[in-house]
């Protein structure tokens, strides 16, 4: 086949380089931008990332390798303190050192790069068998097709600004500092000898009363040396001399990428140019890379039939894609409202950023890093003693449980433990009645977890809270919903952790297989309580 791909970055690069080598397809890739040219500074990847890269193409992973640094601890810095964490395991290249190896090996396999030169997919739908849209989350391709593919671009709430340093941190590091407008935090990893990513984010309320310069409309390659100023003074004990670096560095607001759709006819995109994860999961470009070694196979696999490619490149990447994007929503919430978590000790903190994605649990960190056990007052796996349950008024309840009265039921002679109603609309009367009738019994609220997005939490979050206003409540039980076990555990996690942030006593309410789990979020302040269903 002859196939155009618009876009030079990894994954254009990628795909160029799989489709010469598995099929011998005619592969033209057009770049706009001069070769070389790149904004941004090092590229990180996690050791699983690696290893599924290194299936497809052990050369590019044995040139990243090459290039870059490798290291196994997290560390997180705040007041003065150090927590470290050992045995997560990622590698970091220079983002052009990347461009440049990839350039190579495409060039090597017969590939045709065309940098300086635009292109515009409908002129290449003429001429080419596929077009693929590689170009980026400020894809032109994708704008001018936006109807076909169902796209959504909905921009964050907080700001971030990229820089690089010239001195190499020995880890995946978390710095947290308070400034005139609040707290910021910044992500910092090396990705050379002397070298290292310093990524600062600034939550929505901060960069609201900063009121700096909005980055998005300047034009490319512009530096902010306000930006960068405010970034050296709050972060100076940190940097210790050392001198950060602009590359078209500014304040810019990350943008979530979506669509119902990621091929239209003969078009097809991959990466950041139809779905983007936030960067503090580090997946954006392993996700492009991924996208690309699944096309290309699916491309060759399908010979001369495209449209059974281009379905099964989306039906078998899609899932696993949304999935990272779940997780990624629920780190971006954590840097995006640092308020929520000023208040943590170092240890703690540590544990809630391990955990922020909601899929972790505190029995495999501690695998990975038994040190985890010493940390603060003891990082656990399970709790200590008998972990109550949440019965339905008809069962079993022993004394200390959470007993769920159906609409209608009594509360049974001599239970002591927690009452709770169901979230819907009769449960402020019910909880009224209740609370008249035991005015010193614990009563609580039962609310299923709802997707894994901003607005469906938020939501629910305001509608709690001002039932919790309205009659007093004890605690709020956040239970498994009805979504697939991953983006339920993340909604869950994160619903907890905001209503916990409302100053809501929240338990998390997990299944017996998952106590470990469960735990882990009362350990990172994420919930009050941990309780169990009965299966």
């Amino acid at each position: 086949m002859r196939v155009a791909c618009i876009g030079a970055g990894p994954g254009g690069l990628m795909l160029a380089l799989l489709l010469r080598r598995l099929g011998g397809h005619e592969v033209d890739v057009y770049e706009r931008s001069p070769a070389g040219a790149t904004y941004g500074f090092g590229v990180v990847f996690s050791r699983f990332s690696l290893a599924r890269l290194r299936r497809a193409a052990p050369d590019v992973v044995a040139a990243l390798l090459d290039r870059g640094a490798r290291w196994d601890d997290v560390e997180v810095r705040r007041d003065g303190e150090r927590v470290r964490s050992s045995g997560h395991g990622f590698a970091a290249v220079e983002r052009r050192g990347l461009l440049t190896a990839l350039t190579e090996l495409a060039e090597e396999a017969g590939a045709r790069l065309h940098f300086g030169t635009e292109a515009d997919a409908t002129e290449l739908l003429g001429r080419y068998d596929v077009v693929v849209a590689a170009d980026g989350s400020g894809s032109r391709t994708r704008t001018a097709f936006a109807q076909q593919f169902g796209a959504q671009v909905v921009p964050g709430r907080g700001r971030y600004a990229w820089f690089g340093v010239d001195r190499a941190f020995d880890a995946m590091t978390f710095l947290f500092a308070d400034s005139a407008y609040g707290p910021v935090g910044a992500h910092v990893y090396p990705y050379g000898p002397d070298r290292s990513t310093f990524l600062v984010e600034l939550g929505e309320r901060a960069w609201e009363r900063a009121g700096f310069t909005e980055g998005a409309t300047k034009p490319p390659g512009w530096n902010d040396e306000q930006a960068m100023a405010f970034c050296a003074e709050v972060f100076a004990e940190h940097l210790r001399g050392a001198k950060l670096l602009g590359n078209g560095s500014r304040w810019l607001a990350f943008p979530h990428i979506s669509g119902a759709r990621w091929s239209s006819g003969r078009l097809v995109g991959l990466g950041d140019a139809v779905h983007t994860a936030h960067f503090s999961v580090g997946s954006g470009t392993t996700l492009a890379l991924e996208d690309a070694v699944e096309l290309a196979r699916r491309l060759t696999e399908h010979g001369d039939d495209v449209p059974a490619a281009l379905a099964a490149y989306e039906e078998t990447r899609r899932p696993i894609v949304e999935s990272v994007q779940q997780a990624a929503w629920a780190s971006l919430r954590m840097w995006s409202h640092p308020e929520e978590h000023r208040a943590l000790d170092p240890a703690t903190l540590m544990l809630r950023l391990l955990t922020r994605t909601g899929q972790s649990a505190a029995d495999v960190l501690l695998r990975l890093d038994p040190q985890l056990a010493k940390i603060g007052d003891g990082v656990t796996a399970l709790p200590e003693g008998p972990v109550p349950s949440l019965v339905p008024s008809a069962g079993s309840a022993a004394p200390g449980d959470a007993l769920l009265l159906a609409p209608g039921a009594r509360p049974p002679a001599g239970h002591e433990g927690p009452l709770l109603v169901t979230a819907d609309e009769q449960a402020q009367e019910r909880l009224s009645a209740l609370r008249a009738e035991l005015p010193d019994r614990v009563l609580g609220l039962l609310v299923e977890a709802p997707e894994p997005a901003e607005e469906p939490v938020s939501a629910l979050v305001d509608s709690v809270t001002a039932l919790a206003a309205a009659v007093p409540l004890n605690i709020v039980a956040v239970a498994p919903g009805a979504g697939l076990p991953a983006a339920d555990r993340t909604a869950r996690s994160a619903l907890a952790e905001r209503l916990t942030a409302t100053g809501t006593p929240t338990a998390y309410v997990c299944r017996p297989n998952e106590l470990s789990q469960g735990w882990t979020h009362v350990r990172a302040a994420r919930a009050t309580a941990v309780w169990t269903t009965q299966t």
